[in-house]
């Protein structure tokens, strides 16, 4: 782990902004990192806790996983695949909104789930948890200094920090992260069917299991996973203030994760080499072309 942090702490040392990761061997229990108890913004991967708090609504009797809601008008929506998209007043129930929502990373969906279940509410079970860099800022009330001063701060969906966001997915790797092992172990099957697979997973051999969210702003992208190898692991690292905001397949951002994650592959799972084909990246996720329409 030693030697892996240190190759990793090299490739960040060339990043032109600000970025931090976490690694944790999930059979040895050791952990490496760097800035990862610094706050970033989450983007994306901020969903991970909304469906926790989802499934734990569920669990708890607040709302049935079969529930519907109304797609809200055109003006409340967020242009991303594919509720925003649907014919107005369709209803969607919680499933479909939480797969959605995490599987294609669905905005619409995570607006709609996060008001559904109260940002207040994810922000209450994060900090029971321990998790005081991660929360949710979507439609935060303005009664809510916390909440709201994140907001401003970050700009974005919510906020998080490496080492929070492992250990929110160490909780559902572990059966804790809801009082039922069965949802717990729902969840990871919902994180296992990702759309958006070109970062940490494209660098991880396509027979391993695992369980990611990416995040993406101009400013920042990220990446959290779970990685079911013979040695298993988690893997978070996100960016903040980048210099390249483009959205190429080798922007800067989105070729340091790749980097990281192969080095984590490759010191952690030394048996078992990877590389990804030459032209694996002819093959990445394109969006559909529904955001462009």
């Amino acid at each position: 782990m030693q030697r892996l942090e240190k190759a990793m702490v090299e490739v960040c040392g060339t990043f032109h902004g600000r970025i931090g990761f976490y690694v944790k061997n999930l059979k040895t229990g050791e952990a490496i990192g760097l800035h990862d108890v610094d706050a970033f913004p989450s983007a994306s991967t901020i969903k991970t806790a909304i469906m926790t708090e989802v499934v734990n609504q569920v669990e708890e009797g607040k709302l049935k996983w079969s529930e519907k809601i109304k797609i809200p008008n055109k003006k409340q929506r967020s242009p991303s695949m594919w509720t925003a998209y649907l014919e107005e007043g369709t209803l969607v129930n919680i499933d479909g909104l939480t797969n959605l929502m995490m599987n294609v990373s669905d905005n619409t969906a995570a607006v709609m789930l996060a008001d559904r279940v109260g940002v207040e509410n994810i922000e209450k079970r994060m900090l029971s948890w321990g998790l005081k860099d991660t929360a949710c800022t979507i439609h935060e009330p303005a009664t809510n200094e916390r909440l709201r001063k994140l907001h401003e701060k970050f700009a974005n969906m919510g906020v998080t920090s490496p080492r929070d966001m492992g250990m929110l997915l160490e909780r559902l790797y572990r059966g804790t992260g809801a009082t039922n092992r069965a949802a717990s172990e729902r969840m990871l099957r919902i994180m296992s069917h990702q759309y958006w697979d070109d970062f940490f997973t494209s660098q991880i051999p396509p027979g391993t299991y695992v369980c990611s969210k990416v995040g993406a702003l101009e400013r920042s992208r990220s990446d959290s996973a779970i990685v079911f190898g013979p040695t298993p692991y988690i893997i978070t690292a996100y960016t903040d203030d980048a210099k390249d905001r483009t959205w190429g397949d080798h922007c800067e951002g989105h070729d340091t994760l790749r980097t990281l994650s192969r080095l984590a592959w490759q010191y952690l799972e030394p048996k078992h080499p990877f590389t990804a084909p030459k032209d694996a990246e002819r093959w990445f996720p394109t969006g559909s072309g529904v955001e462009d329409s």
